[in-house]
C-alpha cells in the first residue's frame, strides 16, 4: 500500500523539544501517533465497507491491526490486503436472466458503482458460490470471478473515498491528540504548562 502521511506543527515541536526530556517528548509523540492511527483505521474500515457495499465485518479480516510505534520508529501503520469478497455479498446484488446487477466503489465512483454484466452467471464449486464470466478463447481458467472492491484497492487509490477519509481523519486526530499528550508529559515531568489562547476572544 502506498505510504500515507500526517502533518505536525514544526514550530510547536521545537518549543516542546526545548522543554521536555528527549524520552518524554518521544513517548508523547508515540502515544499521539498510536491513538491517531487507531482512530483513523476505524474510520477507514467504515468507509471501505461503505464503498464496497458490504458490512464492516466483511472488510475487517482484510485490514490488519495498527502496527504501533517503537522507541526507534515513530510511525504507525496498518496493511490492507487483497481480500476477495464475492460480488453477491454486496448489498442489492443479484444475478438473473439479464445477468449481474451490482454496485461496488459506491462512494469513490466509476463504472463499478453501477455494475451490469449481461453474460455473468453463478458458479458452484468446492462448497462455495461465486459470480463469473467466460473469457473467450482462453483454454486455461476459462472463467473469471467478479468480486467486490478489495481493501488494498480502496486504500491504494489516491482519490479513493477510503484513502481520502483516512488521511483527513489521521491529520485531524494527530492535531488534536499531540498537544494533549504533550501537556500530560509536561505535568508528568513537573513542568509548567500554558494552554493555548482562546481564539474566540
Amino acid at each position: 500500500m502506498a505510504s500515507l502521511t500526517v502533518k505536525l506543527d514544526a514550530a510547536s515541536m521545537e518549543q516542546w523539544a526545548e522543554t521536555l526530556s528527549t524520552r518524554g517528548i518521544r513517548n508523547a509523540i508515540r502515544r499521539a501517533v498510536d491513538k491517531s492511527a487507531t482512530a483513523a483505521r476505524k474510520v477507514a474500515l467504515e468507509v471501505i465497507a461503505k464503498d464496497a457495499g458490504v458490512p464492516v465485518a466483511r472488510i475487517r479480516p482484510g485490514v490488519t491491526k495498527v502496527k504501533r510505534t517503537t522507541q526507534y520508529d515513530l510511525s504507525a501503520s496498518f496493511t490492507a490486503s487483497k481480500l476477495r469478497i464475492g460480488i453477491l455479498n454486496t448489498q442489492g446484488a443479484s444475478v438473473g436472466a439479464g445477468g449481474l446487477t451490482a454496485s461496488t466503489f459506491r462512494t469513490t465512483g466509476g463504472g463499478s458503482a453501477k455494475l451490469g454484466v449481461t453474460n455473468a452467471f453463478i458458479v458452484h464449486a468446492n462448497g462455495g458460490t461465486f459470480v463469473a464470466i467466460r473469457r473467450p478463447g482462453v483454454k486455461r481458467l476459462p472463467i473469471k470471478g467478479i468480486y467486490a472492491e478489495m481493501p488494498s484497492t480502496a486504500m491504494g487509490q489516491d482519490d479513493g473515498a477510503a484513502r481520502v477519509a483516512w488521511q483527513k481523519e489521521a491529520n485531524k486526530q494527530l492535531a488534536e491528540r499531540l498537544p494533549v499528550e504533550i501537556a500530560k508529559q509536561l505535568l508528568a515531568e513537573g513542568l509548567p504548562y500554558s494552554p493555548p489562547a482562546d481564539s474566540d476572544d
